[in-house]
């Protein structure tokens, strides 16, 4: 009896330890050669965003974000669905929509274009419920770069160069991360 109880002691710690691992690598992202931060742990949104160690939310210029949409259930329909609002809610983006990959590139800006923004996004299944939307997005401040129309041009340059890079990453990175 005595060796029972020591052997469920042992696999009971054990689990708590693999737990805690688990529960540490959520908590940063590796994505092209950076790492990422979990900015806002206690999501009840299950809305979460990753930023490199120097940013904020309120600030940043690089960011992975992972979304839990536990009502969806098609990947396909929930990119070319998310393409659709995006060029609701913005008149002039430049939005590019590959239906069969279920990704999601595009450009896009507040109304008072302080800053312009590349996002490349992927729908995959959760492993909960529903769909996640694993996304990787750049941003280019108009007072960083001299103005509107110099944070527009670098914003359209990145994306031309870069487009085919991130919608390639963020495809093979995806499935590494999934809202519990």
């Amino acid at each position: 009896m005595k060796n029972k109880f020591k052997t469920f002691f042992i696999l009971f710690n054990l689990l708590l330890l693999t737990q805690g691992i688990s529960y540490a690598m959520e908590n940063k992202i590796k994505f092209d050669k950076e790492t990422y931060y979990l900015s806002n742990p206690d999501s009840e949104t299950k809305n979460y965003d990753y930023l490199l160690k120097d940013e904020n939310i309120g600030n940043w210029h690089t960011k992975i974000q992972i979304t839990n949409f536990p009502d969806l259930t098609n990947p396909t329909d929930a990119a070319a669905q998310y393409a659709h609002e995006i060029q609701e809610k913005t008149k002039g983006a430049s939005v590019l929509v590959y239906p069969d990959a279920s990704i999601v590139g595009y450009l896009t800006f507040p109304e008072n274009k302080e800053y312009y923004e590349y996002n490349t996004a992927v729908y995959q299944t959760s492993k909960g419920k529903g769909l996640d939307r694993f996304s990787y997005a750049k941003r280019f401040y108009s007072s960083e770069l001299g103005g509107q129309e110099e944070a527009r041009k670098k914003a359209i340059d990145f994306a031309e160069k870069n487009n085919k890079k991130y919608m390639e990453l963020v495809t093979k990175e995806a499935p590494k991360y999934k809202v519990d």
